[in-house]
């Protein structure tokens, strides 16, 4: 079933004209994106916070998402945001596209491998015992 505030979220979309694909789209990952919230206990009422983004996109990278696909989704998310701001539902400016969009190296190939975070908190637990 499809979130409430994604389907007004839709219905404004199709109202400025978007082109049946990307309504799609967006709707589509903006329904991911509040499914995933809920998974994690949160009464998605339209009010963002980072740490939503952030984990979000942490998860994505973890279930290796191409990169191009995690950036499309965290522009439908900017939308979304954007739309919930100018509707009233949430007042922070939460998603960075500078920060929040996944980068790809300089030169290096399309695959980038990225640790997850029990994976850092290894390294780190790793160190530190190695440093006293």
């Amino acid at each position: 079933m499809i979130n409430e505030l994604v389907q007004s979220f839709k219905i404004n979309l199709e109202e400025d004209g978007k082109s049946v694909k990307t309504v799609e789209s967006y709707v589509r990952d903006t329904s991911a994106f509040v499914t995933f919230l809920e998974r994690k206990g949160v009464d998605f009422n339209g009010e963002m916070k980072r740490f939503y983004i952030t984990s979000y996109r942490n998860y994505l990278i973890e279930q290796q998402y191409e990169l191009s696909t995690i950036n499309k989704k965290v522009n439908s998310i900017n939308s979304f945001k954007r739309y919930l701001v100018d509707n009233g539902r949430t007042k922070d400016i939460v998603v960075d596209i500078a920060k929040d969009r996944v980068k790809l190296a300089y030169d290096s190939e399309r695959q980038v491998e990225v640790l997850a975070d029990r994976q850092v908190e290894e390294v780190l637990f790793y160190i530190e015992n190695e440093i006293e």
